[in-house]
């Protein structure tokens, strides 16, 4: 421990004293309101905190556990003490609680990203394991502690233990887990908070009626009310609302209300009775939901991967720019769009100088260094979001320049052909004794006849022309008449 820092320290994370000391306030808050409040003696029934427990310990280290145990003991502890139990009773249902829920997570894999998490293979499997398993031997310590110290049933006593912490857990766990997840975070987004809220107050208030009526059974509701929230909402909105069933179903019958709070019309305890219903929803509904989040997990993927394959599609694989398709795509839509608006579009055909012999000398691989060299110059030089830059042949690229006169466009041509001078890469076989370019300019104004290739053409004819006067230079199609002229041309 660092000095002046009073921390439990993991990799990456920090536990400060105050924030252990705020932690046992808040399980001390947590279980006197749950006892007082909530669930009164429904604790036998449904009990949460143990599952808030495990949640703290599976996203921490284990070196951490001591002391996220000890202040979890304390607040639950002094709680239990205040509530009436004798000191050597809440030590004793501490100590079992403590054995319970590291047991428990100790059976659990370590908690890294939700949809990781459920879609571990055989996780639902160890899921059931680990939470019957901790209570279960938990509960057997609790019902022979019970049975001597005061008298009661062992089944009973078990039940009343391991089965309503089981619960717990089941419900607890995967609500914590989720409500750090990203998913979770954008329910209660700016922009999906208020239809978040809508759905949880009309599943709240269905669940209600659910437990509170009881001339009318409503109990078949809940699954289908479940699987609907589900869809609106996802794993994180369902397991919300399931929880949510769990506490007011339970608050609901300890206070008299619905189907199962008269135990004479039932042929068990009641709150056997509310175990089993909550248990089939717990048991049977949580691997549905963890298969409809990897049913949307795989659906993102799959659609994240058809957009890589589009886009790997477009882009020519060695330079990064677009490739021949691409370009022809951009080409159409360009091209009509000046000849709809009477603009005029420009383009650059740029090519390599004494590449091959570049290659020859230097190989094949030093060559894709250079194209792609040249391909991020001009990705520097050409910034406006309309220009398009594609590789068109092998050692040829072409620049297409909406909105663009001859004059603009030759311009950049000259900015263009000294910045990739300027690139300093060396080459024998050229005069200037390092690579450079030669560039072809044409522009027009596209007529309703006219076609994209005759102004391909043209910029061909002045690379060419480019190409005889030497190379490494710029020539622009003359003949070419950009909008600035037309427009002249017009007023006399």
């Amino acid at each position: 421990m660092q000095q002046g820092v009073d921390a439990a320290t993991l990799p990456g994370q920090k536990l400060s004293w105050r924030l252990l000391f705020a932690l046992a306030a808040l399980y001390f808050i947590g279980d006197t309101a749950l006892n007082k409040v909530a669930l009164g003696d429904g604790w036998q029934i449904f009990w949460p905190l143990n599952g808030v427990t495990i949640s703290l310990l599976i996203v921490r280290d284990r070196r951490a556990w001591p002391l996220i145990l000890l202040c979890v003991a304390l607040g639950t502890g002094v709680g239990e003490f205040i509530d009436g139990n004798s000191l050597g009773s809440t030590l004793a249902q501490r100590s079992l609680s403590l054995f319970e829920v590291v047991l428990t997570a100790s059976l659990l894999p370590p908690f890294t990203t939700l949809d990781d998490w459920l879609v571990r293979p055989s996780f639902y499997r160890r899921f059931i394991s680990a939470i019957l398993a901790g209570p279960a031997a938990s509960g057997i310590l609790a019902s022979l502690y019970f049975h001597f110290t005061e008298g009661q049933d062992y089944l009973d006593a078990f039940r009343g233990w391991a089965l309503a912490d089981a619960m717990g857990i089941a419900a607890i766990l995967p609500l914590c887990l989720a409500l750090r997840s990203p998913d979770s975070r954008a329910l209660f987004g700016r922009q999906q908070w208020l239809s978040t809220l809508t759905t949880l107050a009309v599943a709240l208030l269905t669940i209600t009626a659910i437990f509170t009526v009881s001339r009318y059974p409503l109990l078949f509701i809940l699954y289908p009310l479940l699987m609907l929230v589900d869809w609106l909402l996802g794993f994180s909105g369902s397991i919300i609302v399931l929880c949510c069933a769990c506490i007011l179903a339970v608050f609901l019958t300890e206070h008299g209300y619905g189907p199962f709070a008269s135990a004479s019309d039932l042929a068990m305890s009641r709150d056997f009775a509310v175990q089993l219903y909550l248990g089939f929803h717990l048991l049977g509904f949580l691997p549905i939901s963890i298969l409809f989040l990897e049913r949307r997990r795989t659906y993102r993927e799959l659609h994240q991967a058809l957009a890589q394959m589009a886009t790997l599609a477009s882009v020519d694989s060695l330079t990064g720019v677009a490739n021949r398709r691409t370009l022809e795509k951009h080409l159409a839509e360009k091209w009509g769009q000046a000849q709809r608006r009477q603009s005029t579009l420009a383009l650059l055909l740029i090519d390599i100088d004494h590449f091959k012999q570049y290659n020859d000398e230097y190989g094949h691989q030093a060559g894709d260094v250079c194209l792609r060299a040249i391909a991020t110059a001009l990705s520097i030089q050409v910034r406006r979001p309309g220009d398009v830059i594609a590789r068109f042949g092998g050692e040829e690229f072409l620049v297409l320049l909406p909105d663009t006169e001859l004059e603009g466009a030759g311009a950049l041509g000259e900015v263009i052909c000294a910045a990739i001078f300027d690139l300093g890469i060396p080459q024998t076989a050229n005069p200037t004794g390092r690579v450079t370019v030669s560039i072809g300019c044409a522009a027009t104004i596209p007529a309703v006849d006219q076609r994209f290739e005759q102004l391909i053409e043209g910029a061909d004819q002045m690379l060419y022309r480019a190409k005889r006067a030497g190379r490494n230079r710029v020539r622009t199609q003359e003949t070419t008449i950009s909008a600035h002229r037309l427009r002249q041309v017009a007023t006399h």
